[in-house]
């Protein structure tokens, strides 16, 4: 739903201005987005994404007073008559005195004049849609993930994630005393779709079961939209490994990391509440410089992602349940967020050329030909983890990042 203040100059009367927002309204239907107005009233919660609808000139200090009833940046949405783009030009020039983050999104004619109406009000639904998740960080983050340990207050300010810690030994104990009846009905669904099951025996599936049902059970019990999981506990202490279950978690709907990683998982929750689209996390492996070219792998991939896939066990390990997918598409966004508030970003679209089946790589493998240099893994990473969604979203997430970070 796109939510409009009007702001209005008093020198244009009442019915004129009436007349005006309705042709307004009438051309962003057509655009099949639903609209409605509100009041503007500095009362107003300032949580929920409106847009500032410039009717007429003469209205920049009308708009300077909703400042505080809009919480972070200030969208002014302007057309093409009644002066109301240059009374947007100053409003905005204003703001960004201010330090406040903001941007003029035009209505046009014509079937590409809502364009960027569109795309604006999918990033403010994003940020919406962020904005109190709570992300279970279930053990502390592995001791390798040196360049991945963001701020916590910075995270919650700028994304709207409250992270929320789980106990290695709570999630340790719920897997001791899982449901069995619960777990092998993973099991079975699991094993129905594979193609095939090479190294797991029935034990293992077994233990995975009962790993998934316990996660389950913790994102149930403290209302968490995602987690990511300390996983090698799983392995040292209870000889299985959390692979399937975050495979799961994520066909459930619910994005699951490895590792503890928060930035990762964070980039995750990030692009499927921007695109739509699942994602997987992966290891970069290996850049091939001559096709500007990145090996991506990892054990844990949701099988919605893939066009089929065999059950392996942990590649590192040899332990647990693992998966082996194959592509489903071709294009692909890769991203990564990192820093204290996650505010740095590397993104770029690709292809992926073809599937792997080394066995010294973690089980999925992708060889992804990406549009921007692969040098950035060699020369200024971010991090390890990187996040591949199926389509090509790289122009949107940056326009995410420069109106939101």
């Amino acid at each position: 739903m796109l939510r409009l203040i009007p702001l209005a100059s008093p020198l244009n009367g009442p019915e004129a201005v009436s007349a005006l927002t309705r042709k307004l309204l009438d051309r962003i239907r057509e655009l099949g987005i639903p609209v409605e107005i509100e009041a503007a009233e500095p009362d107003a919660d300032p949580g929920a994404p409106r847009m500032l609808l410039i009717l007429t000139g003469g209205t920049e200090g009308l708009a300077l007073s909703q400042l505080a009833c809009l919480r972070g940046p200030v969208v002014l949405l302007a057309h093409a008559t009644h002066n109301s783009f240059p009374a947007a030009l100053e409003i905005l020039a204003k703001v960004r005195q201010m330090s406040r983050r903001g941007k003029i999104v035009f209505l046009g004619e014509g079937p590409e004049g809502g364009a960027d109406l569109q795309r604006t009000l999918t990033l403010m639904n994003a940020r919406q849609a962020l904005d109190g998740t709570r992300l279970g960080r279930i053990g502390v983050p592995s001791e390798w993930l040196v360049a991945s340990l963001p701020d916590e207050r910075e995270v919650e300010e700028l994304w709207g994630i409250r992270i929320v810690d789980v106990a290695s030994d709570e999630l340790l104990e719920r897997v001791r005393r899982a449901s069995p009846a619960a777990s092998a009905a993973l099991v079975q669904d699991w094993k129905g779709e594979a193609r095939g099951c090479v190294e797991p025996k029935d034990a293992d599936l077994a233990s995975a079961g009962r790993v998934c049902t316990a996660l389950r059970d913790i994102v149930r019990d403290y209302s968490l939209g995602a987690c990511t999981v300390r996983c090698f506990d799983l392995v040292t202490d209870l000889a299985t490994t959390g692979c399937m279950a975050l495979s799961q978690l994520i066909d459930d709907g619910h994005m699951a990391g490895c590792e503890g990683d928060v930035p990762s998982t964070v980039t995750m929750m990030w692009m499927h509440a921007l695109t739509g689209a699942v994602p997987f996390m992966s290891n970069p492996q290996q850049v091939v410089a001559d096709r500007n070219a990145v090996w991506l792998a990892h054990c844990t991939i949701a099988r919605r992602l893939v066009s089929g896939y065999t059950l392996r066990s942990h590649f590192e390990s040899g332990l647990g349940v693992a998966i082996q997918g194959s592509s489903r598409e071709k294009a692909v966004t890769l991203a990564r967020l990192a820093g204290p508030g996650l505010t740095e970003l590397f993104v770029s679209d690709g292809e992926i050329l073809e599937d792997g089946r080394s066995e010294d790589r973690c089980r999925t493998q992708y060889l992804v030909k990406l549009a921007r240099p692969v040098s950035y893994f060699l020369d200024r990473p971010l991090g390890n983890h990187h996040v591949l969604v199926p389509g090509h979203f790289a122009p949107l997430l940056a326009e995410y990042r420069d109106l939101y970070l």
